[in-house]
């Protein structure tokens, strides 16, 4: 999304544009990238020898951003009705979009599971603006340039000059027939209802960025002498200290004979260090209409290397001359570029060598402003800055291409992009044109349905848009890999031979078949230079939490020792955890008021009504932060079990913002607007999310004081360099009593390892009562540290009830008659005899609600999917005077939850809160509980639907009853809640 400050500068600059005013201006250092993104598409007319040119400028340009007029073609008869020769006179500002100018239908949508446009057009639309060519443009090479748009025709007056219909690279044009000196009128239909068969990927899907109607970025007319550079490529090769270039030349002339070129390389924005770079000259024989030159430029030991410690950038200008019967004509390119070489080594990502791994982001194109992505680099940096503080050093780009100053803000950061083809459909042969995935292949919302085409134009369309894809932006260093889309199925064949051919194009790439291709058969493919998945093999997952299988974090009692070393046994290339961390929070109110620009947060509107019907808005603040941290310590998890794994290549986080569409996945520390939740600063989150952390090993997180505390200390190390020699200084404490504290061994900690450095311990003893203990743990002079949280109860705790109080698992006449007699009552039912109650998570809810569901074909599990988001109680409460707990769920409770349901008290008075309220999901808004308190009659009951007698091996558990029954015994205040005997039955 646009900042406010870049959206108001540039609609400053559309009014002041406004009445069809055209200037030219000379070609600056982005004019060449004008000829690398052109195609070579000359409509009509014969090629000729121009009248010569000796002064002109090399590259000269009109922007056409400003007011254009507008048709919308209800009907699709614009092009029968010659719509071009007519003057469109509703007023538009380009750049932009038709949301943006409130044309179309003013829908006001009111959507549950996606953000909501307010106004909508889909279908042709016609944008026409009258442009004066300069006297000295005669006879140059004129190109139309659109940076960013949909299925696009283009008139020049009355005659037709082409069409595009790329969604990732810019439209481009060859006007030069048809711009002679003189006024003249540019008529563009843009028609969105004209998508490619490829599904509802990011780039046009309505849950994302919208299918927007517009035109966006640069669109201005870029003139040349007849003689240019088409394009360069760079290829650059630390090992040998050289990049080899190549040239391509365009000719539009009868002409033939020699170029000269000049290749200068110089430093760009902030390399450093003292080298100079000689020029090198080449020089062309012309025979054509095209020509293409390759040549080494040597680069001195001095120039820099590329990466994310030190994104050095070094700057290529091709120059051109020629001299054809007394013209001269000329031309310059300018491209940016890294030395740098990113590859697949022995199962790791190396980055000129080194190994690395990749702490990645989804960017799933939301933009809720705009909708759709930023075209300017300064926003790009900063929403790329906004990740690189919370350790992300890569993007994947969810089955979409950024634009052209994402890449330049990426260069510039050292942030590694996976890019991916705007494709969410299978890709097979014409034999294969049934084919269909299996249903495990779920896409569980409608989708988008581009044109019906057989699955060979999808594949012919894609595999242009591949060669499109390298050819703009694969000089972009930050640009590692590419695969053809997310979430595919095919045929293997076909998709691996679009992998080699986009391989033999471009070698500067690693290249795979798909991001989380093949799900439902998992296994690795040849083909693939890396994996991004899942898992590796049935039961081999590589990421924490799932919606349909029973990963670590909510199905295994929690430590800190889990990690995925036998799912990377037999694999032969980097594996990347696919969309991990998709780990709920309660959504944020007051964001509601964000939503300026042309999407609305209906969907928080209707959950937040639903609250307030519930009588529960009240705690909504309450809900966020207290679902936050448990999210927070999930996503922990996650991460510190990729960064345990030693040869991991990495992991896709689903994600550090939320996601508001598909079924409104607010999965974010981060809201939408890549804003802070108030959840976790980015220095906390930098302890266990950056290139280098020290690392807990423990086996758990609950001990008696009868034991001794004992742990490993391993760093995860992908710094730029290794540490030698290096200590680790490690402190355990509870509050302001330090139980132990040491300095570890001197080890060598190479980079690109998991390395075990010590042991410690602690002896727990001097813990008389419960207590929450941390480990700290620092590499001293470096900024690196993290610390860990574990809880210690009193070994000899064994809770009994005190006299007068029942203990029992059913409501009962017994109990009943003894809360009838003013007696005190604790009831601990069976989790699976409570009538009115949900299952229940220890993580927050997966994803959204659209994977809450009933045991069906999309949930293999056969098991009610939780939808709950973790639990909420007083800290200060007399109930956890002994049981040290914040306001939030944390390891602590991961028994006592997961062997329990959440009682459901919506029968009960508004006013009425449980102890240990469990949250619930915002698409259900039951009023849930793990721990109430009612009077019954003159009694007083305590109702607990955590299996306590059933956990009583585990010291926490042993606690809590402990504190059940002695908060019960005690002089506290009564419970405010009467409830009738029949509420309780009915309850249980």
């Amino acid at each position: 999304m646009l900042s406010e400050n870049a959206r108001d500068r540039d609609r400053h600059r559309m009014l002041t544009d406004a009445g069809g005013t055209t200037s030219v201006s000379s070609a600056d250092e982005s004019g060449g990238s004008a000829g690398r993104n052109a195609r070579d598409a000359r409509p009509g007319g014969s090629m000729h020898t121009p009248e010569p040119m000796r002064q002109a400028e090399p590259c000269a340009r009109i922007s056409l951003a400003g007011w254009w007029g507008l048709a919308l073609d209800r009907q699709n008869v614009g092009i029968r009705e010659r719509w071009f020769a007519r003057r469109l006179e509703e007023p538009i500002a380009l750049p932009g979009t038709t949301d943006e100018a409130q044309k179309g239908d003013f829908v006001d949508e009111r959507c549950e599971d996606r953000l909501s446009r307010v106004w909508r057009w889909i279908g042709p639309a016609w944008y026409q603006r009258t442009v004066t060519i300069p006297r000295r443009w005669k006879g140059r090479r004129i190109t139309l340039f659109l940076e960013r748009t949909k299925d696009s025709q283009v008139w020049v007056d009355e005659r037709w000059m082409g069409s595009d219909d790329s969604l990732s690279t810019p439209h481009v044009f060859d006007l030069s027939e048809a711009l002679t000196p003189g006024p003249h009128t540019i008529t563009v239909l843009v028609d969105n209802a004209k998508l490619p068969p490829v599904g509802p990927c990011h780039q046009v899907d309505e849950r994302t960025q919208t299918n927007w109607n517009g035109i966006l970025g640069r669109i201005e007319l870029i003139a040349t002498d007849p003689v240019w550079v088409d394009d360069v490529q760079v290829e650059p090769d630390p090992e040998k200290r050289s990049a080899r270039v190549s040239v391509a030349l365009g000719n539009r002339t009868r002409w033939r004979g020699r170029v000269n070129l000049t290749l200068r390389v110089e430093a760009a924005g902030r390399a450093s260090g003292a080298f100079s770079i000689p020029s090198r000259r080449v020089a062309v024989l012309l025979d054509g209409p095209r020509a293409t030159v390759d040549c080494e430029v040597p680069l001195p030991d001095g120039v820099p290397l590329w990466d994310e410690f030190q994104p050095a950038l070094l700057r290529l200008t091709v120059t051109s001359r020629a001299r054809a019967r007394g013209a001269l004509f000329r031309d310059r390119h300018r491209v940016v570029f890294g030395l740098r070489r990113f590859a697949a080594v022995r199962g790791q990502f190396a980055i000129n060598g080194r190994p690395t791994f990749l702490r990645g982001k989804l960017d799933c194109a939301l933009f809720p402003l705009t909708g759709y992505a930023p075209m300017d680099k300064a926003e790009w940096l900063r929403l790329l800055k906004i990740a690189r503080d919370y350790g992300i050093n890569h993007y994947r780009f969810h089955s979409w291409c950024p634009p052209e100053a994402a890449f330049a803000a990426a260069d510039e950061l050292g942030m590694y992009f996976q890019v991916e083809l705007p494709n969410k459909r299978g890709l097979t042969e014409p034999s294969h044109r049934d084919y269909k995935p299996p249903a495990q292949a779920y896409e569980t919302l409608d989708e988008l349905v581009g044109p019906d085409a057989p699955p060979a134009v999808r594949t012919a369309y894609l595999t242009r848009e591949g060669e499109r894809i390298l050819r703009a932006f694969g000089n972009h260093p930050s640009f590692v890999m590419l695969t053809l889309g997310n979430e595919l199925g095919g045929d293997e064949a076909v998709m691996k031979a679009m992998c080699d051919h986009f391989r033999a194009l471009d070698r500067r790439h690693l290249y795979a078949m798909g991001t989380g291709h093949f799900h439902w058969d998992v296994r690795y493919r040849q083909g693939d230079e890396f994996w991004v998945t899942r898992a590796t093999a049935p039961g081999l997952y590589v990421r924490g939490a799932s919606w349909d299988a029973e990963c670590h974090i909510d199905h295994q009692p929690p430590s800190t020792t889990v990690d995925y070393r036998a799912a990377l046994q037999g694999v032969p290339v980097p594996v990347v955890s696919h969309e991990m961390a998709q780990f709920e929070v309660y959504p944020d109110y007051s964001e509601i008021e964000k939503y300026t620009g042309v999407l609305r947060a209906r969907n928080l509107e209707i959950f937040r009504e639903r609250l307030r019907a519930a009588g529960m808005l009240d705690q909504a603040v309450d809900f966020l932060k207290a679902s936050g941290a448990l999210s927070v310590l999930c996503h922990r998890e996650d991460v510190e079990a990729a960064l345990r794994t030693p040869g991991f290549g990495g992991f896709h986080m689903l994600d550090l913002q939320d996601f508001s569409g598909q079924g409104t996945a607010l999965v974010g520390i981060l809201n939408v607007f890549m804003e802070s939740k108030g959840l976790i600063t980015p220095q906390a989150w930098r302890e266990f999310c950056c290139e280098t952390v020290p690392l807990l090993w423990m086996t758990k997180y609950t001990w008696t004081n009868d034991e001794v505390f004992r742990g490993r200390i391993r760093v995860a190390h992908y710094g730029p360099r290794d540490f030698r020699r290096q200590a680790v200084v490690w402190q355990v404490r509870a509050g302001d009593q330090i139980l132990a504290e040491g300095r570890t061994r001197a080890a060598d900690i190479p980079t690109g390892t998991v390395t075990d450095v010590d042991l410690l311990c602690a002896h727990l003893s001097p813990l008389k009562k419960p207590r929450r203990i941390e480990v700290v743990l620092k590499i001293p002079g470096t900024p690196y540290r993290n610390r860990y949280n574990a809880w210690v109860y009193p070994a000899g705790v064994r809770p009994a009830p005190p006299g007068g109080i029942v203990t029992a698992r059913r409501f009962d006449a017994a109990v009943q008659k003894h809360l009838a007699q003013g007696g005190r009552a604790l009831l601990l039912p069976r989790p699976d005899r409570i009538r009115k109650s949900v299952a229940m998570a220890f993580q927050t809810g997966f994803w959204s609600p659209m994977f809450r569901n009933k045991p069906g074909p999309l949930n293999p599990l056969g098991k009610e999917t939780p939808g709950t988001q973790g639990i909420l109680c007083n800290p200060r409460h007399p109930l956890f005077r002994d049981f040290p707990t914040e306001f939030h769920g944390n390891w602590q409770w991961w028994r006592l939850v997961k062997h329990s349901r959440a009682m459901i008290f919506d029968a009960f008075p508004p006013s009425f809160r449980p102890l240990v309220q469990v949250i619930d999901g915002f698409d259900r808004n039951h009023k849930l509980g793990l721990i109430a308190e009612v009077r019954v009659g003159r009694g007083r009951l305590l109702i607990c639907s955590s299996d306590l007698p059933a956990l009583q091996d585990f010291p926490e558990a042993r606690q809590l009853l402990f504190c059940l029954y002695r908060y019960l015994a005690g002089r506290g205040a009564e419970p405010v809640q009467p409830a009738e005997p029949k509420e309780i039955g009915d309850l249980l």
